[in-house]
């Protein structure tokens, strides 16, 4: 279905990832990430190298409606001993995937977690986990507790992939990846009155920070190898391993 969720809206409420969201959300994604198709593809081709044919488990840790995984169900052979685990704290988001898995007739190895990152103290049998566009929610002081948790459960070897909206370092460069990115959203069809009312509604909810803030929260909590694969303007894209 279209995102049209903020057309026509006077008083914008804060953004919420609940049942008003979610028919459109996959919408939402592909016309507000730039090259969400191809950071996903990214994500399953960097899992698969970091398991280099072993077994273990991938978490994806805000995995919504479980675009990710689902692609990554499809590129691991049946036989190699590989659990997949979504964790998401909302219930419609987590429905929503399970729909997804339950029309696709083979939930196989999929699990789905309905909870926050912050609220779980480790990720057993870890071998990649990816956060797509998910610390930028989660409040400040938890976004480091998070990828340490995640550091500790790791196996050798193991390792993570994140993406993030960032700010850059230099404000000035900042401001004109601003204005291309709203340019962006405009020629993948949304309006200015919809993308000053979702920019509004994301006030105090998506916080991103500095892409050096990131790799240094990477390296603080053990990271040895840490590099960025991927960027456009405000978005990047991290591989760390352990």
């Amino acid at each position: 279905m279209r995102d049209e969720v903020f057309s026509g809206v006077s008083n914008p409420k804060p953004f919420s990832f609940d049942e008003h969201i979610v028919d459109f959300f996959d919408d939402m994604l592909g016309r507000s990430i730039p090259y969400y198709s191809e950071v996903q593809r990214m994500a399953v081709e960097l899992t698969q190298h970091i398991l280099n044919g072993n077994g273990g488990t991938v978490y994806d840790i805000g995995c919504s409606t479980g675009n990710t995984l689902l692609r990554l169900k499809g590129s691991i052979p049946s036989e190699q001993n590989v659990n997949l685990v979504g964790i998401d704290p909302s219930r419609a988001m987590c429905e929503k995937f399970a729909k997804k898995l339950s029309d696709a007739g083979s939930p196989g190895r999929i699990r789905i977690l309905e909870c926050g990152a912050e609220d779980i103290d480790s990720f057993p049998d870890a071998r990649v986990v990816l956060m797509l566009f998910t610390l930028q929610f989660l409040d400040l002081p938890h976004r480091d507790c998070v990828l340490q948790k995640v550091y500790n459960s790791l196996a050798d070897e193991g390792g993570v992939v994140i993406g993030e909206k960032i700010h850059a370092d230099d404000p000035e460069m900042d401001a004109i990846y601003t204005g291309f990115y709203q340019a962006y959203k405009m020629r993948n069809g949304y309006s200015q009155e919809e993308i000053e009312n979702k920019k509004k509604a994301l006030e105090n909810v998506l916080a991103p920070r500095r892409n050096s803030e990131n790799r240094r929260s990477l390296e603080s909590v053990g990271f040895r190898r840490v590099d960025e694969v991927f960027r456009w303007y405000n978005f990047s894209v991290f591989l760390a391993l352990k």
